[in-house]
């Protein structure tokens, strides 16, 4: 079977300074090089696509150059306004072979890849799979931010994670579905939330955090040097 991935550096990435996240330093490594590890080490990924900002372009492609990470990296695309608009600038440039697609934030760098190997075969069996976890705190409704309307119930409540894969045709078609509608959701998965049925839920791990403030990077650290230890 093959796969690829769409890794998704994000159209307002940088945090507190010049660089985007994915050039950033993460335990003396860039996080877009963590990231393509983990995808270059999960056997059912073929190919890497890489979407960024035109100005991280040709960083980019330093990196491709430079780095044995990227070696799987088959094209870097130019992002779209809006991530459905970056989604379907990458699948364009996918290969005819894949026969799935698999669409991931470049600031998960810690994601396992285990993890995205389930992810890939579950959506090649379902359709459509992705990583999550249980909700595990009470989540109250608030209009405002001041006062609190509701309670949902946590039982039925998931934290979407990436990747989230697709069968190639089904990826294609919702995108189009989606241009035609100009439908533009945040989260991939609402694609086929949309226009499909049910989408498949692989239980992730905490380990897979998104890197979006400097806490998160203290984390992602830890976590690393755990991981070291354990080896």
């Amino acid at each position: 079977m093959n796969s690829a991935v769409l890794l998704a550096a994000g159209s307002s990435s940088r945090m507190g300074g010049e660089l985007r996240k994915p050039f950033l330093m993460l335990a003396g490594r860039t996080v877009l090089d963590r990231t393509c590890e983990a995808f270059d080490q999960a056997s059912l990924i073929d190919e890497i696509i890489l979407v960024c900002q035109i100005e991280d372009m040709a960083q980019m492609q330093a990196a491709r150059e430079t780095l044995p990470s990227l070696r799987k990296v088959s094209a870097i695309v130019e992002g779209g306004e809006e991530r459905t608009d970056s989604v379907r600038a990458g699948v364009a440039r996918v290969s005819v072979t894949a026969e799935v697609i698999a669409v991931h934030d470049v600031a998960r760098p810690l994601v396992n890849p285990q993890d995205i190997n389930r992810t890939v075969d579950t959506a090649a069996a379902k359709g459509a799979a992705f990583l999550a976890l249980p909700v595990t705190d009470t989540i109250k409704v608030s209009s405002d931010g001041y006062y609190s309307e509701n309670t949902l119930d946590r039982s039925v409540l998931w934290r979407a994670q990436t990747p989230q894969a697709f069968r190639a045709n089904v990826l294609r078609s919702h995108l189009l579905a989606a241009f035609e509608e100009n439908f533009r959701p945040t989260d991939d998965i609402a694609l086929h939330e949309r226009y499909a049925e049910l989408a498949a839920i692989v239980r992730g791990s905490e380990d897979n955090l998104k890197l979006t403030t400097p806490r998160d990077f203290a984390i992602a650290e830890a976590i690393l040097s755990a991981r070291e230890k354990s080896v």
